[in-house]
């Protein structure tokens, strides 16, 4: 019997790793060859999750040609395991916009607009009749508060909330206490080179005609990432010319004062300032309140290209 790999996209930040984590165990109790997988390297964050719950990390794959797959926490091609476009896709579930992924038949395919993709999952568990156990509830618990940063992101909704409280009870932990020892974790972010920190919490999309790729550093204490800003937008520029970006954008995301700092390149940058309503200056701009690249960032910025 062939393997199924449940996987999330390129550069995978919490949410994805854990969903896939707890997706493949949902659907091991029906189908024993569907297995966890990962599309690059774990950030320090999903690393203190794994040896906190102790869980090992899905297997890396690094071309999907010919396998089959399902997607969690993305369904756009320009985020996709290499190979995915001569893979077979057998379900999605995200949490974003619906993206340019197809499939020749149909499919079990749940997008919805909440905080997290492990959200969704946790709800799958109960509709399925399944119970969770702490490791698995902890695993999702940590992708919830990762990607709705300790439920206060703006992405968050009540069902986020009511789930959250069910998975901390079910593991066992305080969710203000554990959300900020992940938060700490952010913050090593910054100890990695320039290039590193640009592509860690990285996406790509097409916006009509153009490609544009955003990245995210969120962090407790942004100035050891900003104090390397000249070094930062040179590895920005080097990724703009090997990947063909028409605009590349880097959010550094200040999860305590709830803002991020903007860092502008390519030829298509001044479409940034009208798109986000800020005017940049020197490549970068100041962004009050702004924390969700998904919900603040993205739309405004497809807007603009369309």
């Amino acid at each position: 019997m062939s393997t199924t790999y449940v996987i999330g996209h390129q550069g995978p930040d919490t949410d994805a790793i854990v969903s896939a984590l707890a997706y493949a165990r949902l659907k091991a109790t029906d189908d024993d060859s569907v297995t966890a997988a990962r599309a690059g390297e774990l950030n320090p964050e999903t690393e203190f999750v794994l040896e906190y719950w102790d869980v090992e990390a899905p297997q890396l794959l690094e071309d999907a040609t010919d396998e089959q797959l399902i997607l969690v926490d993305h369904n756009e091609h320009s985020q996709t395991v290499s190979g995915a476009r001569e893979a077979t896709i057998t379900e999605i579930v995200d949490h974003h916009r619906l993206g340019d992924v197809t499939t020749s038949e149909p499919i079990f395919c749940r997008i919805e607009p909440v905080g997290s993709t492990a959200t969704i999952i946790a709800e799958l568990f109960d509709e399925r009749e399944v119970a969770l156990d702490s490791q698995t509830a902890g695993l999702l618990l940590s992708g919830l508060v990762s990607d709705t940063v300790i439920l206060r992101s703006p992405t968050t909704t009540d069902r986020d909330r009511v789930v959250a409280e069910r998975l901390a009870d079910i593991a066992e932990v305080d969710i203000d206490a554990y959300g900020k020892e992940l938060l700490a974790q952010k913050s090593k972010l910054g100890e990695k080179s320039p290039r590193e920190m640009v592509l860690g919490d990285f996406k790509s999309f097409e916006f009509g005609n153009s490609a544009v790729g955003i990245g995210q550093i969120e962090t407790v204490d942004p100035e050891p990432v900003l104090d390397q800003r000249a070094a930062i937008r040179a590895a920005m520029d080097g990724i703009v010319d090997e990947r063909d970006y028409d605009l590349l954008v880097l959010l550094v995301t200040d999860l305590l004062e709830e803002a991020s700092t903007a860092f502008v390149v390519g030829e298509a940058s001044d479409r940034v300032g009208p798109a986000l309503d800020v005017e940049i200056a020197d490549g970068e701009a100041f962004l009050p309140g702004v924390m969700s690249r998904k919900k603040q960032v993205v739309p405004p910025l497809e807007s603009a290209f369309r």
